[in-house]
């Protein structure tokens, strides 16, 4: 059986691997500190805890622990290591969300740091969350942490803030994507690409010798990722991700089977796939699909600059929902601190119930005064499509229980249930 079909049909994925950094080198990387830690924990189980012996090969390789837990009724198995730091150069990892250039150098000047191996469950973003939680319980002041699949920094502040959440973190955590472009006689010859997803039970997606509409494209990618993440398509599946006048249907190839209908040279081409330059993995070519025929995603460039609708998973609207619910205290605060100050604005997206069938519209108002029975006085942005008695700029009073995200516009940046930390820490 081979690897797409282990993929497919096993639930193949490799290892997802973080590291985390601390602070002032004050970091006691012992069992017994450890294992101190991991006593105040309450967001899972240690079922057990023990140091084994390093593999005498790596030098940079210190001391490895072996840690079993029980998360949510599931087990996971996590492996400990205490690396050197020098191995490890933090300006080759793009940044995801604000990181104070103090905690950076403070990273840099760390002489070890801990790095974990585990392999997700089937619930992805549970899974991302624990990793989470386990790293800052055992270090709780870090500066940053390195996600080494995608190759990104998060913020050690915001690693923190959100381990102490129910909400799990959004889909967009888990992966990037890649765009590398070269000129081909005379004409930018983009290549968009995942990476991420292996640790996710699914290939990776990606573009090829795309010419046209590259942005566009890329917030194209972005969604199929987010779906991809709770229910992964199989190998040449039909696939929907939205609407623009028309269904968007989408089908993946394995890019051995397509590779060779493009220029060897092109960004992604035969010349990059090898397992040196890392491009070497299962992948699938995204193609848009029509009455059974394949077509390259650029034919959509210009449809695709008309705002297309694209679905959103109802697991991802409910976890959406429920953190902008966990932190509305935030933003609740935030108003009542600077509503009325210049530079100042407050939208909440409200789900309301449509008026034929069951399920909502989802609306973004204008906030103009929070109650204190926590009814808003909104004036709606918008003009729903499936609720008639509703008009863009009405004046109305809508209770906190439709919330489904907010926004804060700050004079300097804006601000969401996923950053807010930053005006906290």
């Amino acid at each position: 059986m081979g690897l797409y079909e282990q993929i497919a049909e096993e639930g193949l994925r490799l290892a997802s691997e973080m590291g985390i950094f601390g602070r002032n080198n004050s970091t006691n990387f012992t069992f017994d500190h450890f294992q101190n830690q991991l006593k105040q924990v309450k967001d899972f189980e240690v079922v057990s805890f023990e140091e084994v012996g390093v593999d005498t090969e790596n030098p940079s390789l210190k001391k490895q622990f072996l840690l079993n837990i029980i998360y949510k009724q599931l087990p996971y198995d996590m492996n400990l290591f205490v690396v050197e730091s020098n191995v490890l150069d933090l300006d080759n990892y793009a940044r995801i969300n604000y990181i104070d250039e103090n905690d950076i150098q403070l990273a840099k000047n760390e002489s070890f740091y801990l790095e974990s191996s585990m392999y997700f469950s089937t619930n992805i973003l549970e899974s991302f969350h624990l990793q989470l939680k386990v790293l800052t319980a055992l270090i709780p002041n870090p500066t940053v942490l390195v996600d080494f699949m995608p190759a990104r920094l998060l913020s050690g502040q915001w690693a923190v803030f959100s381990s102490k959440l129910i909400t799990p973190p959004s889909p967009h955590y888990i992966y990037t994507i890649h765009g590398v472009f070269d000129e081909v006689d005379g004409e930018k010859v983009y290549w968009l690409h995942t990476h991420g997803l292996h640790r996710c039970g699914s290939v990776e997606l990606e573009m090829i010798d795309i010419k046209n509409g590259v942005n566009e494209l890329n917030g194209l990618l972005d969604a199929m990722v987010s779906k991809f993440i709770y229910e992964p398509a199989n190998e040449n599946e039909p696939f929907n991700i939205g609407y623009i006048g028309y269904d968007l249907n989408f089908s993946w190839v394995r890019w051995e089977e397509m590779v060779g209908q493009y220029p060897a040279e092109i960004p992604g081409g035969l010349q990059e796939r090898s397992p040196e330059e890392e491009n070497y993995g299962p992948s699938g070519i995204v193609f848009l699909i029509e009455n059974d025929e394949l077509y390259p995603p650029d034919v959509l460039a210009e449809d695709l600059k008309e705002n297309p609708v694209y679905f959103i998973k109802n697991e991802e609207t409910e976890r959406m929902s429920a953190l902008a619910y966990e932190q509305y205290h935030y933003y609740k605060k935030v108003f009542k601190q600077y509503n009325g100050e210049e530079n100042w604005r407050f939208l909440v997206k409200l789900g309301l119930p449509i008026d034929e069938g069951e399920g909502n519209e989802h609306l973004w108002f204008d906030v103009t005064d929070i109650n204190d029975d926590d009814t808003m006085n909104v004036i709606l942005l918008n003009q729903p499509y499936q609720i008639e008695k509703y008009n863009q700029n009405d004046a109305l009073v809508l209770r906190i229980e439709h919330l489904t995200d907010w926004l804060i516009y700050g004079p300097e940046k804006n601000y969401t249930p996923d950053s807010i930390y930053e005006l906290f820490t």
